[in-house]
Formats: C-alpha cells, sequence, structure tokens
C-alpha cells in the first residue's frame, strides 16, 4: 500500500471477508479466554485468608468482565450494520 492511498474496505471486495472473520475471532478468544479462566481458577487451592479474599475479588471481577464482553461483539455487529446502511446511499461519504 502506497502512503497516499487512503485505506478502504468499500473498494475492497474482501473487506466484507474480513470483518467477518474479524467478530469470529473475537467471539472465539472470549470463549475460549473463559474456559481458560474458569479451569485456571477453580483448580486452585489457596490456604490463607487473605489469599482467599484477593481470589474471591478476582472471580467476582472476572464474571463481570465476561458478562459484558458478548457486548463488544454486539458493537462490532451494529456498527459494520451501520456502515452498511450509511453506505446505501451511494453518495461515498458514509460506510466503509
Amino acid at each position: 500500500m502506497k502512503a497516499n492511498q487512503k485505506l478502504s474496505l468499500r473498494d475492497d471486495d474482501r473487506g466484507d471477508v474480513r470483518m467477518v472473520g474479524m467478530i469470529v475471532g473475537v467471539l472465539v478468544v472470549i470463549v475460549i479466554g473463559l474456559l481458560v479462566f474458569t479451569e485456571v481458577s477453580g483448580s486452585i487451592t489457596i490456604t490463607s485468608a487473605t489469599g482467599k479474599t484477593a481470589h474471591s475479588n478476582v472471580n467476582t471481577t472476572a464474571q463481570t468482565v465476561f458478562t459484558l464482553a458478548p457486548i463488544v461483539a454486539i458493537v462490532l455487529i451494529a456498527s459494520i450494520i451501520l456502515a452498511v446502511v450509511t453506505d446505501f446511499g451511494g453518495s461515498g461519504k458514509g460506510g466503509l
């Protein structure tokens, strides 16, 4: 890509495939992260009270993060839909 060229997915037929791949990748990373965290967190044995408190805090925070993580995928899908819809006018101002 030359320095003076603008990167535009609108002019590239492979852009849609890249966007779908990105969304699938984000979802796969979320699921794998959840599975790995659950397995690792469940296998930890803690004897001290301070360690148990820290472990509980980490689990609470992780549950919140993994609850909110699918919202990232929803926002990605919504932004792609908005980009496609704004490009329907054909003015070339909006969209991808």
